[in-house]
């Protein structure tokens, strides 16, 4: 069983340790990275793993990790704030991912 992670560093640090060392972002509903000029569609992509966190005393701490592998072997993170503060555009891409292309859905929350 994998360690928990307490934060979202540790997290992302973690991520970084396993080959995900780039960072995602959705725009024009493509997940994009600037590092290596890459573009891809949610049929191009896994995702490896999910971690949610939930803030207790403040709910700007909610935030999803998701880790993700492209077809090109590119890969990395995208974080989205969870709830109210969620950017559509991530939570829209997101649900275009095939089920099928993700090797572990495992989503865990952590405090």
């Amino acid at each position: 069983m994998e360690k928990q992670m307490n934060t979202l560093r540790e997290t992302i640090e973690r991520f970084r340790s396993k080959q995900f060392i780039y960072d995602f972002y959705v725009k024009d509903n493509l997940l994009q990275c600037n590092e290596t000029n890459e573009k891809f569609k949610a049929a191009d992509i896994a995702i490896d793993k999910t971690v949610r966190y939930e803030g207790e005393s403040d709910p700007g701490d909610m935030s999803i990790i998701f880790a993700i592998t492209a077809k090109s072997g590119t890969m990395g993170i995208l974080i989205d704030a969870f709830g109210a503060y969620s950017d559509s555009r991530i939570s829209e891409f997101i649900k275009k991912v095939p089920l099928s292309n993700s090797r572990k859905l495992n989503e865990s929350s952590v405090k």
